[in-house]
């Protein structure tokens, strides 16, 4: 019960600097492009740099998993893998670029990243609302029909 509630607060103190910082890796990225701003990608660097810390930390404990592709050496693979405990390294390669190209013009089309709209979400945000849902049944359809025909031209 503790973690619940751990979760719930980091949440709602996550949400809450998100939404005052208009946080938004693909608003950074095209102001950086189109204006030179670099106020929205200091975001991404310090989200990737915090992601880099805590990967560090995590790691040096012992609390996180191994990579899929380990799974011949004998090491646990992720749960929830798509391809399974018998994918390759190329195979999730081909499926981070599908699954990047595909969140990533949805995203250009709706003008913002998935957190942003998220967080546009939670303010109300009607278009937010339907690019959530839409990302919801995006991630069901690559898991049931894109995941296991790359699984399947791979073996």
């Amino acid at each position: 019960m503790l973690h619940v509630i751990g979760t719930f607060i980091f949440g709602i103190i996550l949400g809450y600097l998100f939404q005052r910082a208009r946080m938004c890796f693909i608003g950074g990225m095209r102001d950086l492009y189109l204006i030179r701003d670099t106020w929205l990608i200091k975001g991404l660097f310090g989200f990737f740099i915090g992601a880099l810390i805590g990967y560090i930390i995590f790691s040096a404990i012992g609390k996180i998993p191994a990579f899929p592709w380990f799974v011949a050496k004998g090491l646990t693979p992720i749960p929830g893998d798509p391809l399974g405990a018998k994918g390759s390294l190329i195979g999730h390669l081909i499926l981070a670029i599908i699954g990047g190209f595909g969140v990533g013009f949805f995203s250009v089309i709706q003008g913002g990243c998935p957190l942003r709209n998220y967080v546009m979400a939670a303010e109300g945000n009607k278009t937010a609302m339907a690019y959530i849902v839409g990302l919801c049944v995006g991630a069901i359809i690559f898991h049931t029909v894109v995941a296991p025909l790359v699984k399947m031209l791979l073996l």
